[in-house]
């Protein structure tokens, strides 16, 4: 990180940070060219309150994509704005979380699928 650089913060106290939208959404802003932060893009943290495990991933990525057109911010706004997602159907982003939306559904029913050889 260089001085004056701005920064976006997102946390995530899911309890399985791999299956988490959030992480979804990280990876689509990576894919779009928003850089995580070189010194901290990831942090993982866990702590006993009371006996209970308390667990929270801390993403740092940068404030704009690297070619500069994305504002990441915009775009943290837009991953959960449905009627944005309607609108835009053609934006990246939208494609992106299609497609990783998909992937889960996949994972999940190829979970639940038996094999029909052995």
């Amino acid at each position: 990180m260089e001085k004056g650089d701005k920064l976006c913060i997102v946390r995530d106290a899911s309890t399985d940070p791999l299956a988490s939208d959030t992480t979804r959404l990280v990876a689509a802003l990576v894919a779009l060219g928003i850089p995580l932060d070189p010194e901290c893009g990831y942090l993982e943290t866990r702590e006993l309150v009371d006996s209970n495990e308390h667990h929270v991933v801390t993403w740092t990525l940068k404030a704009r994509s690297d070619c500069g057109r994305y504002d990441t911010r915009k775009l943290i706004a837009a991953w959960t704005d449905e009627q944005w997602l309607r609108a835009n159907a053609e934006h990246p982003l939208a494609y992106l979380k299609c497609g990783l939306g998909n992937l889960r559904r996949i994972e999940t029913e190829m979970r639940t699928r038996a094999p029909l050889a052995l």
